[in-house]
């Protein structure tokens, strides 16, 4: 979604604002996990679809368009859900007033490394704080210059790759003092949450939950069996009545797709009521769609708080959009999501991927972008993985040969968290 940038900002109305390098803002978000590995949280990501590294020279100015314009023309709970938003803040954007805009209950202001602790800040945030806002520290390195600001302050950040293991270790062991919960950023590998927890950490950012670990062949629930056994059939678009019986003999499942059918996701003159009644109206590629998802969502009530499950609908929504806008082929389209859905089912099922999808009856052209990246579907896989390592000068490259500008991906993106926070499985 394209975002315009600040110039409704009070105070904020000087050249700079108004140059080129501001033209698009938009919004991206890296999850935040707890303990137990659910969703806690994001950290708000801005990026600038008119440079290559998609960063703003001015934090001040860049922070304080972020924070309005979601505000303004999404909404922060379009983008964040009912879960906490981390967001950059320096000294001048606390001072401008901005902050009021946001949501108490659910913003935590993250004060920059370059912030200098003072007397005036201190009494800024005190004020801040008193008004229901939490801080946290980013990118913390230990300093006792920086305690006087701890009794203010409820989460602090620390950069795995800043820190040495012995450094990480002496800096939470000082830390624990305090009553300030611990935030380990850049937890990029399974072997860094692992340590971590270790540690002792509260949280974790990154995206080491999506990456393959040690194969160990983790056991399918029955649920998942049934819903393998339903992709496969909806592959080879079996007999309606075929299908119709799978649901009946899975009741979970049969209400499962009555919810889904009767949310706010269709606007249905008058409520399905019927396993018959879903399926005419789905057809075969959709149904195959919401099945494919529902494998990453496991037995959680509250599914949107599983990351895995996140991320796998992000990568399929925006697989289908990107493909659609280049190829205009509403079957091309359908398959770049399952395609995005599955490329992380592997993760999923901690076992290879490989060994997977010959269990599934799915398309050479999808076997083989997941597999070898092949094709116009396995370079949008592999578009959305750089994104999410923030490697955008491999992206620009990547979407050249679709002439298309990175900008737009950032608006797919966009447009696909929304979605997500709006959907109901």
């Amino acid at each position: 979604m394209l975002i315009h940038t600040a110039q409704s900002l009070p105070g904020t109305q000087d050249a700079s604002l108004q140059s080129t390098e501001l033209h698009k803002v938009y919004i991206g978000r890296q999850p935040v996990l707890d303990r137990n590995k659910r969703t806690f949280g994001y950290e708000l990501l801005f990026r600038n679809g008119s440079v290559a590294n998609a960063n703003f020279i001015d934090n001040r100015q860049a922070t304080a368009s972020v924070m309005v314009n979601a505000l303004n023309n999404i909404g922060i709970t379009n983008l964040i859900g009912e879960k906490k938003g981390f967001i950059n803040v320096d000294a001048g954007v606390l001072e401008s007033g901005i902050i009021d805009l946001l949501p108490k209950n659910t913003t935590i202001l993250e004060l920059l490394e370059t912030v200098e602790i003072n007397d005036a800040l201190l009494g800024l945030c005190k004020k801040i704080g008193k008004a229901g806002y939490q801080f946290a520290l980013d990118d913390f390195v230990y300093n006792e210059s920086l305690v006087k600001i701890f009794d203010l302050v409820h989460y602090i950040k620390l950069d795995l790759l800043l820190n040495d293991k012995k450094t990480l270790r002496d800096t939470v062991k000082r830390l624990r003092r305090h009553n300030i919960k611990l935030l380990a950023e850049k937890v990029e590998t399974r072997e860094d949450f692992e340590l971590c927890l270790a540690l002792g950490f509260d949280l974790f950012q990154g995206y080491f939950f999506a990456k393959p670990s040690v194969i160990t062949g983790k056991s399918i629930s029955p649920a998942q069996i049934v819903l393998l056994n339903l992709s496969k059939l909806l592959s080879k678009e079996e007999e309606f009545y075929i299908i119709e019986q799978l649901f009946r003999k899975n009741p979970e499942l049969h209400i499962k797709l009555l919810q889904f059918m009767n949310s706010a996701a269709f606007y249905m003159p008058n409520k399905i009521t019927s396993i018959q009644q879903s399926i005419a109206l789905l057809g075969y590629r959709n149904l195959q769609k919401w099945v494919t998802l529902l494998l990453y969502a496991g037995e959680n009530k509250d599914v949107k708080s599983t990351p895995i499950f996140e991320r796998a609908a992000i990568r399929g929504r925006m697989m289908e959009l990107l493909t659609q806008e280049v190829t205009q082929d509403r079957t091309k389209a359908d398959m770049a999501f399952i395609a995005g859905v599955l490329s992380l089912i592997g993760v999923l099922f901690q076992t290879s991927l490989e060994s997977i999808l010959k269990e599934l009856n799915i398309s050479q052209e999808i076997n083989d972008a997941l597999l070898n990246r092949e094709g116009i579907l396995g370079t949008f896989i592999s578009v959305i993985e750089e994104l999410e390592q923030e490697r955008y000068d491999d992206i620009a490259l990547a979407l050249k040969d679709y002439n298309m500008e990175i900008d737009r991906l950032f608006s797919i993106e966009n447009s696909a968290i929304i979605e997500f926070e709006r959907f109901n499985i």
